[in-house]
């Protein structure tokens, strides 16, 4: 065996692969490679289980299968001849049978090991360990006085809204709680021929709080394509919170938007002149 391990590592070197790589690709244990190689029979349990990883091994290293089974057949030992048992002569007895059959007759046959008594005792063990650990768990119970159960009421947590989502409700129900009428897309409030109009032109539904002089004028929602027009002698002040969904012009020029303490808040302030 030593010469085929000999044979083999030299192949394997030849090849330039390693003993982990062969270990990765044949999916055997590197100490099983090195045995293979040392020729070392002792460490697989028995020459079929050696034999059959060498085969494996050689094909891996693409070795002539018809030049391993000569190896092979070089290295198998002849098997011892079978001595013949000696002739002895029988005795002249009584009886019919052989000194080696009476020997063998003598021998007292091993009965089978009867398990049942085993296992009958192993079920009552884990009957007896289910009952105290369920009376374990139930009987605290029992003893502990019954209690009504107390109903604990869920505290409702209402759910903060942004400031943004209660001037649009608060809007919302402004618009429900009035009798709308069909009015066309410009509105004149208050019209004042001596002064020229502050128009707000909404390009995307927007929330919009119009007061003059702390008065509300208007405080709704206007939607896309709808326009309010103001005339006044006084200042006007306009809040939104989505200043870039309307735009705000007064006698042609298109007025700039003003931050507020509320950083959520916009605010124009429009100071109206006389023609």
């Amino acid at each position: 065996m030593k010469e085929i391990g000999e044979y083999l590592r030299n192949r394997r070197i030849e090849l330039g692969i390693s003993l982990e790589e062969a270990e990765q690709n044949l999916k055997i244990r590197k100490k099983y490679l090195v045995a293979l190689e040392e020729g070392d029979e002792n460490i697989l349990p028995g020459r079929t289980y050696f034999v059959g990883y060498l085969r494996n091994y050689a094909n891996y290293l693409r070795i002539d299968p018809d030049y391993l089974n000569q190896l092979l057949e070089k290295t198998e030992k002849p098997a011892k001849p079978i001595e013949s048992e000696p002739v002895t002569k029988r005795k002249k007895t009584g009886r019919y049978f052989s000194q080696r059959k009476r020997r063998l007759g003598t021998k007292k046959e091993k009965k089978p090991i009867n398990l049942l008594p085993f296992i009958k005792i192993a079920v009552v063990i884990i009957l007896i360990i289910g009952v105290i650990a369920i009376l374990n768990q139930f009987l605290p119970k029992i003893k502990q006085p019954s209690t009504s159960p107390m109903v604990k009421k869920e505290e409702v947590i209402p759910e903060e809204k942004t400031f943004e989502q209660e001037m649009i409700e608060m809007a919302e129900e402004n618009i429900q709680t009035e009798i709308l009428s069909k009015t066309p897309d410009t509105t004149f409030l208050e019209p004042l021929p001596d002064y020229n109009p502050i128009e707000i032109i909404a390009q995307e539904p927007s929330w919009v709080k119009i007061t003059q002089d702390d008065d509300i004028l208007f405080e709704g929602i206007i939607f896309n394509t709808e326009s309010i027009a103001i005339k006044s002698d006084s200042l006007v002040s306009l809040l939104t919170l989505t200043p870039n969904n309307i735009t705000v012009t007064y006698n042609g020029e298109v007025i700039e938007p003003q931050p507020v303490e509320n950083h959520r808040l916009i605010s124009y302030e429009i100071m109206p002149s006389n023609n």
